[in-house]
């Protein structure tokens, strides 16, 4: 079903959601990987999967599951995983998180854990590095440069996938998830900072 979904709005999305891809070296469709990025909108996961070109199985609060339909939809064709962000992660959910990695599946995670539209430094919460570290597995560095509306142009970047390997061999409390979070936020911030540097040579290469 994912599939059929994807090749049918393939060419509309490109349409109502015109997304420009800069990085795209960096990804290899035919491996695993943690995604990561900072979340803007609704259509946040739609550009990551029609970008990357494959189905990522996000964590997504557990109140958009309301309904039969939205149920099978998130559940059967997305393969959502559901959490509780006021309770944090549970057994269920770090047992399908864990099969999922190691089925060589993508996992998405926007790591602020909601919505933020504002330029400040991203709040990394410690799902996402737990998993890296726990499961060893690489992660994608991604970034939307802004709120995506109908018809606007966007910018999607990618970086170089890393792992937390220097986290590998300590003791997973809260200090060694907080320096990991830090290391994540800045990796996901650098991409935005480099691109915004780019322009502004740009510009400048223009007037010269």
């Amino acid at each position: 079903m994912f599939w059929f979904l994807y090749y049918f709005f393939l060419i509309p999305s490109k349409i109502f959601v015109p997304v420009k891809v800069i990085g795209r070296k960096n990804y290899d469709k035919k491996k695993s990987y943690i995604i990561v990025c900072n979340h803007r909108s609704a259509f946040d996961p739609i550009i990551m999967n029609f970008k990357l070109k494959k189905r990522i199985r996000f964590i997504a609060k557990k109140e958009i599951w309301k309904g039969k339909e939205k149920s099978y939809f998130y559940d059967n064709v997305l393969g959502c995983i559901p959490v509780d962000r006021e309770n944090g992660l549970n057994l269920s959910t770090t047992k399908k998180v864990f099969d999922i990695l190691k089925n060589n599946e993508c996992l998405g995670i926007f790591p602020e854990g909601t919505r933020k539209n504002s330029e400040e430094d991203i709040q990394v919460k410690d799902g996402a590095c737990l998993f890296a570290i726990k499961s060893k597995k690489a992660i994608l560095p991604c970034f939307i440069l802004k709120k995506q509306k109908l018809f606007n142009k966007n910018v999607f970047l990618i970086g170089e996938p890393f792992e937390l390997s220097e986290f590998y061999d300590r003791k997973l409390d809260k200090e060694c998830l907080a320096e990991a979070g830090e290391v994540l936020a800045q990796k996901i911030m650098n991409l935005k900072d480099e691109y915004l540097k780019s322009i502004e040579e740009k510009k400048l290469k223009k007037k010269k």
